[in-house]
Order: structure tokens, then sequence, then C-alpha cells
């Protein structure tokens, strides 16, 4: 009774497959993470490209039928020579208005490198494996 006690009491360090396989439970959770981080990143990144085509594609539209319709207005409520002149001049406008659009739809659209958290998130665990096992990840 007192072998038993004893051998209850004392604590036995894990075997080499008991080591083994939590190692390899931790990997594969990891993993898990990653991939459902992946997931997200590729969602996120979908919504963002449809949330960008659908505002371009309305300003787009707008734009045009606003102009048009200026244009229509010009054509016939004006003098030919002062019709020409206000022409000239949105023309202009119009121009310089698709340049600012542009540049700010390019500003809007710069986004940090698809999977950039995931790679970062998985270089950490190899340093955290490396530091766990001693290896030199660069051999």
């Amino acid at each position: 009774m007192s072998r038993s006690f004893e051998a209850a009491m004392i604590p036995t360090a894990p075997s080499f497959a008991e080591r083994g396989r939590s190692l390899l439970r931790q990997l594969l959770t990891m993993g898990q993470t990653r991939l459902e981080m992946l997931g997200l990143e590729v969602e996120r990144e979908v919504s963002a490209l449809g949330r960008e085509l659908r505002l371009a594609a309305i300003c787009i539209i707008a734009v045009w039928l606003s102009a048009t319709a200026l244009l229509l207005w010009i054509a016939v409520a004006f003098p030919r020579q002062v019709g020409l002149w206000i022409l000239g001049v949105l023309c202009v406008l119009f121009a310089i208005t698709g340049l600012v659009s542009w540049r700010v739809l390019q500003r809007v659209t710069r986004r940090e490198r698809l999977f950039s958290r995931v790679a970062e998130q998985l270089r950490q665990d190899a340093q955290a494996l490396e530091s766990l096992t001693g290896a030199d990840p660069h051999e």
C-alpha cells in the first residue's frame, strides 16, 4: 500500500511519446488558428474590394449622368458663344475632378500586403518552436 501511495505522490516525467503527442497537438492547434486567420484575411480583402468597386461604379455613373445633363442644359439654355465658353470651363473642371478622384481612389486602395499578419504570426510560431527545441533556424 505504501508503494502505490509513493507512486501517486511522485510525479513521473512524461514519456517521449507523450511529449511528441503534446507537441503535435500544439502544432495542429497553431495550424488551425493560422488557417482561421487566413480565412478571415481573405474575407476581409474580398469585402474591401467589393466596397471599393461599388463605390467606384456609383461615382462613375453619377458623374457621367450629371455631366451629360449639364452639357445638354448648357447647349439649350445659353447663346452659342457663351455656351462654348461655359462648355470649355466645364471640360477643364471635369478633367480636374477626374484626376482628383483618381488620386483619392489610389490613396484609399493602399492597404497592407495580403496575408501579412498570417506570415508574421507564422514567423513568431517558428521562433517559439525553435526556442523550445534549441535548433538554429538558419542551419
